[in-house]
């Protein structure tokens, strides 16, 4: 801006010689501004400079005073961009990363963001110093020459002098002198005055600038150490994850050949500092090793308590044998939205069915089973006096006590293997089980799927509620999908079990018939072997040699609502002869009769026990 004094002081009137004196004066002063002037418009227009250039000596003389060029501002204004950027914005992470990675990343780079953002503040903060110095010399100097042109120009005169000086450019704010009373009053001090000061103004916002790029870095740092130790505690948990898995990938599994034989007894998959946690319930209630507790799943109708009932009368019978005082609880899971008939002679968990239609009748009630049996567990989890023994023994309504069962060792040492029964009809290998067990375990290999079910099989408590929430999620997949019900047929939630197992990586060892100490299925089965236990799921006719039909049973003969509250006594095969078949032709031999015999007669026995509820549920009724 150009600053012009508006009025200038006139001294005393001289005479001829002075005013002669005086023009010699003006023209040397003249002379010397004509070239300052040249010399400041080559600077002004010289590439590279910026307004910042503009502030410089009008005589160009102070030497060994650096200007603040544009490089200078450029790296100041690009270090204190960049600064900024880094504090006010996240730092981007690739989409994809996940949680623990982008913690490690964070804390890997941290030290150099402190690093870069330091060194940028102490730059910034030592540039802003530098430029206000340079600018303050310069000003200085500026007025020092400009105080001394003057002073110059006018030395042994009081006459007013008017020269192009008086009138220099806003760039170079050279000044206008006069001396009034003896003293030298130059309007170039109070331009270089507010110059200097526009200077120290901005000095010191570059100042500013540098301390908060600082404070920001000391805000980045504790963030950043707050990341390292979240980064630090998860690589523990992931070292800690890491570690059980690869103890559990070591653990083998029991295997058996294709006749259901035992081949080897594999190592526990659960490590020793697992097994507080896994059987803390039965730990805590100072339950034996070898107690066992029974379960078994009911949707309540007629046609399932009519089976229920004979299994609980087995049950209670084979307890008074010895080694019964093993078996010390029994539980049905009833899932159902009522109460039926036999809660008060059956101890039940009532869990709430997926199918409520299944309280009267539904195509496949067993689709309900998985989710009741996670309903149980997840209450245990609440009530650990639920679980009455650390062995868990899952069973259906259609079997038959024939002596108590045993494990195979103690529960609390993890070596000892449960086990459960082969079925022949379960075939591992079928595609759809192979798809699915390669989605939910890419490691397993398909041999490692049990071909049994969630009945019969003896576990611990801990091993049954790691199987469940698979065996549920699958069995509600498998209902959803036709095609994979179609073909997986009346037992695909038996798969799903066996899929839930195999994912587990669970201490199982299965065995088939003639090998099993679990169950007998005749007519399958010609004679009872190891079993202890009958499981009656297919039905028996038997004809004579001439075709005529001399007996039968099957359970789906009992569907009435009054054989479940006053079951009958069940008829025994006629005495055994020769050239009796059964319905597809295979002969009824006489350890098939004796077999089929001692089942029917063992129901008959439990029968004799069983109260008549009709007659209860006739009054209910009234």
């Amino acid at each position: 801006m150009r600053q012009n004094s508006g009025r200038y002081q006139r001294g005393p009137s001289q005479g001829p010689g002075s005013y002669k004196m005086l023009g010699y004066v003006l023209l040397l002063v003249a002379a010397v501004v004509g070239i300052l002037y040249l010399t400041d418009s080559e600077q002004s227009d010289s590439p590279g400079t910026s307004g910042m250039d503009q502030i410089h000596s009008s005589s160009g003389n102070s030497k060994g005073v650096r200007k603040l060029g544009a490089d200078d501002e450029k790296v100041t204004s690009s270090i204190t961009a960049d600064a900024g950027k880094i504090v006010g914005q996240e730092v981007a992470q690739p989409a994809s990363t996940s949680p623990l990675d982008l913690a490690k990343h964070d804390a890997r780079h941290s030290s150099n963001k402190d690093q870069v953002l330091a060194q940028q503040s102490s730059h910034d903060e030592h540039s802003s110093v530098s430029s206000a110095a340079v600018l303050q010399q310069q000003s200085d100097a500026s007025e020092v020459n400009k105080g001394a042109e003057s002073t110059e120009a006018v030395k042994g005169t009081t006459t007013e002098a008017k020269t192009p000086a008086a009138t220099s450019t806003a760039d170079t704010g050279a000044a206008n002198s006069s001396l009034v009373n003896g003293q030298a009053t130059t309007t170039s001090e109070s331009a270089s005055t507010q110059k200097s000061g526009k200077v120290l103004e901005v000095g010191s916002d570059v100042k500013a600038t540098a301390a908060s790029l600082k404070h920001a870095t000391e805000h980045l740092k504790e963030a950043t150490d707050l990341i390292q130790k979240k980064a630090d505690e998860a690589t523990s948990a992931s070292s800690a994850a890491a570690e059980s898995i690869k103890q559990a990938s070591n653990s083998g599994e029991a295997t058996s050949n294709t006749n259901g034989s035992t081949a080897t007894e594999s190592k526990a998959k659960l490590t020793a500092g697992e097994a507080p946690d896994l059987l803390a319930y039965s730990k805590e209630q100072k339950q034996p090793g070898d107690t066992i507790h029974v379960l078994f799943t009911s949707n309540g109708s007629p046609y399932q308590n009519f089976q229920a009932r004979i299994m609980v009368g087995t049950y209670n019978l084979v307890r008074k044998m010895p080694g019964g005082d093993r078996l010390v609880a029994m539980t049905r899971i009833l899932h159902r939205t009522t109460p039926d008939e036999v809660m008060d002679e059956i101890p039940t968990f009532r869990a709430n069915p997926l199918q409520p239609e299944c309280d009267k009748w539904c195509w496949f009630p067993v689709a309900d089973r998985a989710n009741a049996v996670q309903q149980w567990i997840d209450a245990a989890h609440k009530d650990h006096s639920l679980v009455k023994a650390p062995w868990l023994l899952l069973l259906e309504t259609d079997y038959v006590w024939i002596k108590p069962i045993a494990a195979r060792g103690d529960a609390y040492d993890l070596t000892v293997p449960g086990f459960g029964f082969r079925f022949d009809y379960i075939s591992p290998s079928h595609p759809i089980v192979g798809d699915i067990l390669k989605e939910k375990c890419p490691t397993c290999k398909l041999d490692s799927v049990p071909g049994s079910g969630p009945a019969p099989v003896l576990m611990r408590f801990s091993d049954v509620r790691a199987a469940t929430p698979l065996w549920e999620e699958l069995s509600q997949w498998i209902e959803t999908h036709e095609h994979a019900k179609k073909a997986l047929g009346w037992v695909r939630e038996m798969y799903a079990w066996d899929i839930g197992v195999a994912v587990n990586k669970l201490n199982l060892l299965c065995e088939g018939h003639p090998h099993s100490n679990l169950i007998s299925q005749p007519p399958h089965d010609q004679e009872v072997f190891n079993a202890t236990m009958y499981h009656y799921t297919w039905g028996a006719i038997v004809k004579d040699k001439s075709g005529k039909e001399i007996w039968k049973f099957d359970k789906r003969f009992y569907t009435d609502p009054k054989d479940a509250l006053k079951v009958p006594r069940l008829e025994l095969p006629p005495p055994w002869q020769p050239d009796l078949v059964l319905q597809d032709g295979m002969p009824f031999g006489k350890a098939l009769h004796a077999t089929m015999t001692d089942m029917l007669t063992l129901m008959n026995k439990a029968v004799d026990t069983l109260p008549n509820l009709l007659d209860k549920a006739q009054v209910a009724s009234t």
